[in-house]
């Protein structure tokens, strides 16, 4: 894969909305942990990192669209707009696709709206379905901007993102499409979500928040819920050549498959994961030199992340870098976030810290940069994201 082009990139997150101020925060080492809104009732440790209310109002959504949206579809719009006007050029409507990764669609409001039944069936909105369906996201930027390309939603967990910018790349390569917005959104940030994933042992039990979130620690116990949205406009790379763009990267590798083993869990050894990897790799047909892993901070999670890239590295040590002690994990849109940031640093020859964590784990045959970014020019990073049911994808991007 050689011939799509990233043009324009756009995030929401718990540090800020817009490129500048999630890069900017990621660089100083900031968290973006908070206490949950009336949270005594609840166990564990009573963090999630969640997108503040100015920073969506800050975001260049319409308010009548505010309105009329749930929080997944504004984040959508949101970073649709700032990867739109970053791309700078009226999109061919017939020929640009949109596909998104999302999980679970507007889970908060429905819980929300379940309460609200018990009380007063009355209180209960019409607009109910077309507020909370995953798809929604994607059929907002389609209306928005009058696209009629391929309108698609990818939900295969936290591996969603990926799925969509590779299913987007591809689209683009085999002429089905000359540009696509691609990227994942995510609100989960409910108490009984909460609640779930702390009586499954997935949640971090620190209350210190810069304990909470600790990649390839020997000290993680979990992780902390995150929310988010990010986007990237790709075009064929021929396409931004003839109209002058910039191009930030090139989506050069992707792979996704399934490993069959568990439903929550991941293969101990690696191997499956391993086995994506490389076939990313194998569709790059190039070196790389950074990794941005998914490791959530979770036990068996990172172990086997870990032996998979012991395994696919064993003859090459790249730098590896994590994002969770910054943003938790926000599941559908981690892997794009990470992407981006990839990007970022591919642009300003640094790699990010992997915030929070102190002792890594001895088996780790890679180094992982802590403390504080990394400067180095690298040509090539690979992202992963790794997910519930066995959904395993890698992608490649270079310059």
């Amino acid at each position: 894969m050689e011939r799509v082009a990233v043009t324009g990139v756009g995030v929401i997150c718990p540090l800020g909305s817009g490129i500048d101020a999630f890069w900017d925060a990621i660089l100083s080492g900031r968290h973006g942990f908070t206490a949950i809104p009336h949270g005594e009732a609840l166990s564990g440790n009573r963090l999630w990192a969640a997108v503040p209310d100015e920073f969506l109002g800050a975001a260049p959504v319409p308010p009548e669209f505010i309105r009329n949206a749930d929080r997944f579809t504004q984040y959508a719009v949101a970073t649709a707009a700032e990867a739109f006007a970053m791309a700078g050029f009226e999109v061919p409507p017939a020929k640009t696709a949109v596909i998104l990764g999302n999980t679970m669609g507007g889970l908060p409001l429905l819980a929300e709206t379940q309460m609200q039944l018990a009380v007063n069936p009355r209180h209960v909105t019409p607009k109910l379905m077309a507020l909370v369906i995953p798809n929604m996201a994607a059929a907002r930027i389609s209306l928005n901007w009058g696209l009629r390309g391929r309108q698609l939603t990818i939900s295969t967990a936290c591996a969603s993102s990926l799925d969509a910018i590779g299913l987007a790349a591809q689209l683009i390569e085999r002429g089905d499409a000359v540009c696509a917005v691609a990227g994942g959104v995510e609100t989960l940030l409910a108490p009984v979500v909460y609640a779930s994933l702390e009586r499954a042992g997935a949640l971090s039990h620190a209350t210190d928040p810069r304990r909470a979130s600790l990649p390839f620690d020997i000290r993680r116990d979990g992780f902390v819920m995150g929310d988010g949205g990010a986007m990237l406009f790709l075009e064929h790379v021929e396409h931004a050549r003839r109209r002058g763009a910039r191009i930030l990267a090139r989506v050069r590798g992707y792979a996704s498959m399934a490993d069959s083993h568990h439903l929550t869990a991941p293969e101990p050894s690696g191997r499956y994961e391993a086995e994506v990897m490389q076939a990313a790799l194998d569709d790059a047909r190039c070196p790389v030199e950074a990794i941005y892993a998914h490791a959530t901070g979770t036990v068996v999670g990172d172990i086997a992340e870990l032996r998979a890239i012991n395994a696919t590295f064993a003859d090459h040590r790249p730098l590896v870098t994590a994002l969770r002690g910054h943003l938790g994990h926000a599941m559908a849109a981690a892997g794009a976030t990470a992407a981006i940031a990839g990007i970022l640093g591919m642009e300003h020859g640094v790699v990010p810290h992997t915030l929070g964590t102190e002792h890594v784990e001895p088996e780790a045959r890679f180094e992982l940069v802590q403390r504080a970014p990394r400067g180095l020019r690298y040509g090539a990073f690979l992202v992963n994201a790794f997910g519930f049911g066995g959904q395993n994808a890698s992608i490649v991007l270079s310059r």
